[in-house]
């Protein structure tokens, strides 16, 4: 199953909350939506658009491969 570390970071950065996370992308003219922030945040989101990827690294400058992340533990085998 594929998980984020979207709070992992965010604690990193130093963002406290999802809507300090949603002024930034606002503030660096970047259009997510706070629905879709808080899905991302809690795991939620099955789908998600390049493009919000592509945001979220960018403010949280990070590569994708530090926000997605594999966890086997929970396959089933």
């Amino acid at each position: 199953m594929i998980k984020n570390r979207l709070s992992v970071l965010m604690a990193e950065k130093g963002i406290k909350s999802v809507s300090e996370l949603h002024r930034m992308t606002q503030e660096k003219g970047l259009s997510i939506s706070r629905k879709t922030l808080d899905k991302f945040h809690n795991n939620q989101n099955n789908n998600v658009a390049y493009e919000t990827l592509e945001i979220l690294c960018e403010v949280l400058e990070c590569e994708l491969h530090e926000l997605l992340v594999i966890d086997k533990s929970s396959k089933e085998d």
